[in-house]
């Protein structure tokens, strides 16, 4: 198994958004501070692409199926 080996996890739109503003932080920091490695910032960059990613197809796939729903007509 090697350190780029995918895995599927189940996390709640709330532990994101804690993941993703730790990550904002983090970068916050490096930027105060001066550090830059632009290896680090691609993995930021994948992990915000993926997790942001995996919230808008939810409300995506949300969305779609509402639209199918019958409208009541009273």
């Amino acid at each position: 198994m090697s350190i780029n080996t995918p895995f599927n996890v189940t996390l709640t739109e709330g532990q994101i958004s804690v993941i993703l503003t730790s990550l904002e932080h983090t970068l916050d920091r490096w930027a105060q501070s001066g550090y830059h490695c632009e290896e680090d910032q691609l993995i930021i960059d994948n992990v915000f692409e993926i997790l942001e990613g995996a919230v808008d197809k939810y409300y995506d796939k949300l969305e779609a199926a509402k639209k199918k729903q019958p409208k009541a007509e009273w």
